[in-house]
C-alpha cells in the first residue's frame, strides 16, 4: 500500500474513547476484596496461624501439680503410720516466665507476618490472573472487527470469483484467512476459560462478577523510596526479622534455665492416733541437662540472623532488577500511544480494497502489521502493569 495512503489513514483515525477509571479502579478492588474473603487457602491458613499462636504460649504454663497417696496397709504399728498424703509443685524463678512470655508474643507476630505474606502472594496472583484476563479480552475485542472483515471478505471475493471478477488465488487467499483468524482467536478463547477457572479457584470456587476492563496504571514510586518501603512492610522480611528476635530471646532463656527449679510442697501422714503435717521445699540444679543449650541458641541465632540479611539483600536486588525492567516497559509502551482505532481502520482498508486502490495482497499485509502492532502494544502493557502489581504488592 502507498505509504501517502497509510500516513492519511492513521491520523484521520487517531481518538481515544473516554476511560472509566474509577469504575475500573473499583472493579479490581472487588475482585480482590472478593477473593480474600472467599480464598479456602486464606481460611486455613487463618486458623493455622491462631493454632501455633495458641502453641506458642502453651510452653510457658506451669508443670503438673503432683499429688501423690501412700497407705501402709495391715502394718501401721510396726511402721509408725498408716498413711501419707503429699501435694508438690515445682516453679522456674520469674525471670524465664518473663522470656518465654516474649518469645510467645514474638512468634505470635511472626506467624501473622507469615499469615500477610501468604495473603499478598493469593492477592498478587489473583491481580495478575485478572489483568491477564483484561488483556486477553482487550485482543479479543479489537480483533472482533477483523473478523468480520475477514468474514466479509471471503464471502466479497467468492462473489466476486463466481462472477469473475477475483481469481481463484484471491478468493482463495480471503477464506484461509478467516480460516486463520478464527483460529488464532480460538486460542485466545481457550486462554480465557483457562484463566477464569483459576480466578474462580483463588475465590472459593465461584468466579467474581467483573467486566475485564484493564484499570489504570498506579504511578511508579521513586527507586528508593520503594526499596524503603519493602524493608519496612514485605511480610516476609518482617517475619524473618521476628524470627531472629525471637532466635535472641531463645539465648536469654537457654542460659536462664540452668538456673535452679524450686518445688514447694505440704505433707500430710497420720498414724497410730497421731497426725503429722507440713511443708517441704526444694531444688532442682540442672547440673548437665543445659550443658549444649546454650551453644545450640547461639548456632540459631546466627543462622537467623543471616537468613534475614540474605533475604534483605536479595529482595533489594530483585526489586531494583524488577524495577528497571518496568521502567523500561513503561518507556516501550509510550511509543504505541499514536496507534489509530482498530475498528476505524479495518474499515477504511476495507473500503480502500473495494474501491481498487490496493490489491489484496497489500490489504492483508497492512492488516497483519497493523494488528500485530496493536497485539503487541496490549501485550507489552500487561507486562507493564503485571511488573507494577509486583513492585506494589507490599501495598496491598
Amino acid at each position: 500500500m502507498n505509504s501517502k495512503i497509510i500516513t492519511v489513514l492513521a491520523a484521520a483515525l487517531l481518538a481515544a474513547a473516554p476511560a472509566t477509571v474509577k469504575g475500573q479502579e473499583d472493579e479490581l478492588r472487588r475482585v480482590l476484596e472478593s477473593v480474600e474473603r472467599n480464598n479456602l487457602s486464606l481460611r486455613a491458613e487463618a486458623y493455622a496461624t491462631a493454632g501455633r499462636t495458641y502453641e506458642a504460649r502453651t510452653g510457658n504454663s506451669l508443670e503438673p501439680l503432683s499429688i501423690s497417696y501412700s497407705s501402709m496397709g495391715d502394718a501401721p504399728a510396726a511402721l509408725g503410720k498408716e498413711g501419707e498424703l503429699e501435694v508438690s509443685q515445682s516453679f522456674d524463678l520469674p525471670m524465664l516466665y518473663a522470656t518465654r512470655s516474649r518469645i510467645a508474643a514474638t512468634r505470635a507476630r511472626q506467624y501473622e507476618a507469615e499469615y500477610l505474606a501468604l495473603r499478598q502472594q493469593i492477592l498478587l496472583e489473583a491481580q495478575e490472573v485478572y489483568l491477564e484476563l483484561c488483556a486477553l479480552h482487550g485482543i479479543a475485542e479489537i480483533n472482533a472487527p477483523r473478523l468480520t472483515a475477514a468474514e466479509h471478505m471471503a464471502a466479497l471475493f467468492a462473489s466476486r470469483y463466481e462472477t469473475g471478477d477475483a481469481t481463484a488465488i484471491d478468493r482463495n487467499r480471503t477464506e484461509f484467512e478467516y480460516l486463520l483468524l478464527r483460529e488464532e482467536l480460538s486460542e485466545v478463547d481457550k486462554r480465557i476459560i483457562e484463566l477464569s477457572q483459576r480466578l474462580a479457584a483463588l475465590n472459593g470456587g465461584e468466579l467474581p462478577e467483573c467486566g475485564y476492563r484493564m484499570p489504570p496504571a498506579e504511578a511508579m514510586m521513586p527507586l528508593e523510596a520503594l526499596l524503603a518501603d519493602w524493608e519496612t512492610c514485605a511480610p516476609d522480611l518482617t517475619a524473618l526479622r521476628l524470627q531472629e528476635e525471637s532466635a535472641r530471646y531463645d539465648v536469654r532463656l537457654s542460659r536462664q534455665q540452668a538456673l535452679p527449679k524450686i518445688e514447694l510442697g505440704y505433707k500430710y501422714e497420720y498414724g497410730t492416733g497421731e497426725r503429722f503435717n507440713g511443708f517441704s521445699a526444694g531444688l532442682s540444679i540442672p547440673l548437665f541437662s543445659n550443658r549444649f543449650n546454650v551453644k545450640r541458641a547461639r548456632a540459631m541465632e546466627q543462622a537467623a540472623k543471616a537468613g534475614a540479611e540474605s533475604a534483605l539483600t536479595e529482595k533489594r536486588s530483585a526489586v531494583r532488577e524488577l524495577y528497571l525492567k518496568v521502567d523500561y516497559t513503561g518507556r516501550m509502551l509510550e511509543s504505541f500511544s499514536t496507534m489509530p482505532d482498530a475498528a476505524e481502520y479495518t474499515d477504511m482498508l476495507g473500503r480502500t480494497l473495494e474501491a481498487g486502490q490496493i490489491n489484496i495482497v497489500d490489504y492483508y499485509s497492512e492488516l497483519d502489521t497493523f494488528y500485530s502492532a496493536l497485539e503487541v502494544r496490549i501485550r507489552t502493557e500487561l507486562e507493564y502493569r503485571l511488573g507494577l502489581a509486583r513492585l506494589h504488592v507490599i501495598y496491598l
